[in-house]
């Protein structure tokens, strides 16, 4: 619907970032962004409360002044290493007095494929169908009015602590927002970046954030897995800080400036000036150091990528994105230890100030705002944690209601 206006909130451990945009159905003119050091939250998940709360009020304004406008709902992402997928199966009988699959059938057998005994204290935030089954007639897409008396699906539940959760959606209501809908990060990321061709290959879809890496695999149009890996951005930054021994902030600052994961690509006679943790006094480092201090944990980083790729529907290729994947010599060290094709993914399809939504880092506000654009109006607002998904990354998925 053209004209509508979409809010989306990404609370990570590095950055939080508000966008607000407006739907024009081929593209999405960005409106305002608002983008803030990010307080109260650690690997994805919110910490400190306060903290979180107060960082999201700073985006949230700063992206209303450069709208010119104040609003009232957002999408939001939600992070962590709690969040994982795992398959699941259910088969019910076809109760229509058709004897072909209605709506209600599939709603019956969705709900089944949700029902996880024993997963207390977890939520299903996404139930994404594979394929359905119609008595012997197997995989097929979309299964109303097929005859048959067994409907069976099997689906991928992607899964989060219901208490992080729930602490996400307390920090949004604390910063005057209402919850229109959650999207695990890493398919908020592949919305934002990944292409309809590579959607139809295996793809894994590799966002490197700060305090995690998220991955989302896809075979031939659906989703294989999610998976977050405890590692990303931050680790580097923090082995640079012991290493020169100094700041935490100096080090982010010498990663993004002179930082490379090889440092046989790196001359030893250039130099780099590090300041102190006290913020006076400086020493000429060999940026080849730099380098020696950041390979190593580069490559644990990609080894873990290889660990959680592995299985007999191994991708064909590497989507990176994140603020992660910026860092000199990354792709091509993933390239290289795992031996398939990587492409570095910038949101694309924006229009208005896209120049500020441009970068890897900001491949999850970018597909969240997409998400909610290819969702449309069908929001339930009693329920902010309704599960739902984008209709691009799995075309066989039906939404309950």
């Amino acid at each position: 619907m053209s004209g509508r206006r979409l809010v989306a909130v990404d609370l990570g451990t590095h950055r939080v970032r508000c966008a607000i945009a407006e739907d024009e159905g081929a593209r999405l003119k960005v409106l305002g962004v608002g983008e803030v050091d990010s307080r109260g939250v650690s690997r994805g998940v919110v910490a400190d409360p306060d903290q979180a709360v107060s960082a999201l009020s700073k985006a949230l304004d700063a992206a209303e002044r450069a709208a010119g406008m104040e609003v009232e709902a957002a999408l939001l992402s939600l992070g962590g290493r709690h969040v994982r997928s795992q398959p699941s199966r259910a088969q019910v009988t076809v109760a229509s007095r058709s004897g072909a699959v209605s709506g209600s059938d599939l709603n019956r057998v969705l709900e089944a494929a949700r029902d996880l005994p024993g997963e207390e204290g977890t939520e299903v935030v996404h139930l994404i169908p594979r394929w359905y089954t119609v008595d012997d007639n197997q995989r097929v897409r979309d299964p109303r009015g097929v005859a048959g008396s067994r409907l069976a699906v099997d689906c991928e539940l992607v899964l989060a602590s219901v208490a992080h959760l729930e602490a996400l959606v307390e920090c949004a209501h604390s910063a005057g927002l209402r919850v229109d809908d959650l999207v695990v990060q890493p398919l908020a990321a592949a919305e934002g970046v990944v292409r309809d061709s590579e959607l139809e290959e295996s793809v894994a879809v590799v966002d490197v954030g700060a305090g995690t890496t998220d991955i989302a695999t896809f075979w031939h149009g659906t989703l294989e897995g999610v998976r977050v890996l405890p590692v990303g951005g931050h680790h580097v930054t923090a082995d640079l800080a012991v290493g020169l021994r100094c700041g935490e902030a100096e080090a982010e600052s010498l990663k993004r400036r002179h930082g490379h994961c090889d440092p046989a690509r790196v001359l030893p006679e250039e130099l780099v000036r590090v300041v102190g943790p006290s913020g006076v006094g400086a020493d000429e480092v060999s940026r080849r150091v730099l380098a020696e201090i950041i390979e190593p944990r580069a490559r644990e980083i990609v080894r873990l990528i290889g660990q959680a790729l592995e299985g007999p529907h191994a991708p064909a290729k590497v989507v990176l994105t994140g603020g992660g994947s910026c860092l000199r010599g990354f792709p091509e060290a993933v390239h290289q230890l795992l031996e398939l094709p990587v492409r570095v993914a910038l949101p694309e399809g924006l229009t208005g100030l896209s120049d500020q939504l441009g970068m890897p880092e900001h491949a999850t506000i970018a597909g969240l705002l997409r998400w909610g654009q290819r969702s449309g109006n069908r929001r339930d607002h009693s329920s902010p944690r309704a599960e739902r998904s984008s209709g691009r990354l799995n075309r066989w998925l039906h939404e309950l209601f």
